[in-house]
């Protein structure tokens, strides 16, 4: 099976030979390119025709989410996913093309996952996937309470849906001590004891 072609995107190099050096470990993965602005991207993603692109979501002079518009309207078939220290641009990204977000601390195997899970077939109910986000932006954007975060109203909604911790984690990338811990951050920004309470209290604020 040829290896996964993978093009990292990022103005500040330290965090790009981060990257490489993570993803270099893996026998399925190959590291195609690197670029530090917009053109450079759209260049070499024109040149090398990589499976997945890692975009920076802020980068000089245009904008990941810029980049990614334009990448999609040239490679429509690239899936791209951002990389950010934040959420609060994610819904943009996603309305963009964006097929998912990491955060930029990222764990290794966290990221591997999130590459393989990407290129395996993009399951529709994978949340590295726009129509996945995009329900959850547009919670965002109308929730009746608009602190939980992007990452929050997605695992509640999951919560609501009856998932385990690790099957969160497993959806949403993450460990299941950070799905634990953003459970009882959740439960902590709506009142609430259990998943139970969380669930009823989500329901009467239409969060989910």
């Amino acid at each position: 099976m040829p290896a996964i072609r993978v093009l990292l995107v990022d103005d500040h190099q330290i965090i790009r030979e981060g990257l490489r050096r993570m993803l270099e470990l893996e026998d399925d993965i190959e590291v195609v390119g690197e670029a530090g602005t917009v053109e450079d991207a759209l260049t070499q993603a024109e040149l090398f025709s990589p499976d997945i692109v890692l975009m920076d979501i802020k980068m000089p002079e245009r904008d990941g989410i810029e980049a990614t518009r334009r990448l999609k309207e040239k490679q429509p078939a690239c899936n791209i996913i951002m990389l950010t220290l934040y959420e609060e641009y994610i819904a943009e990204a996603i309305e963009a093309g964006a097929v998912g977000y990491l955060l930029k601390d990222v764990k290794r195997d966290e990221l591997v996952r999130a590459i393989r899970a990407v290129q395996r077939g993009r399951a529709p109910l994978s949340p590295l996937s726009r129509e996945f986000f995009t329900e959850f932006a547009t919670l965002v954007r109308g929730a009746e309470r608009s602190y939980l975060s992007e990452r929050e109203l997605a695992i509640l909604q999951l919560v609501a849906n009856g998932a385990t911790t690790r099957e969160i984690g497993d959806q949403l990338f993450l460990s299941e001590a950070t799905v634990k811990r953003d459970v009882q951050r959740i439960f902590d920004k709506l009142g609430v004891r259990n998943r139970s309470e969380a669930v009823a209290e989500a329901y009467k604020r239409k969060l989910v």
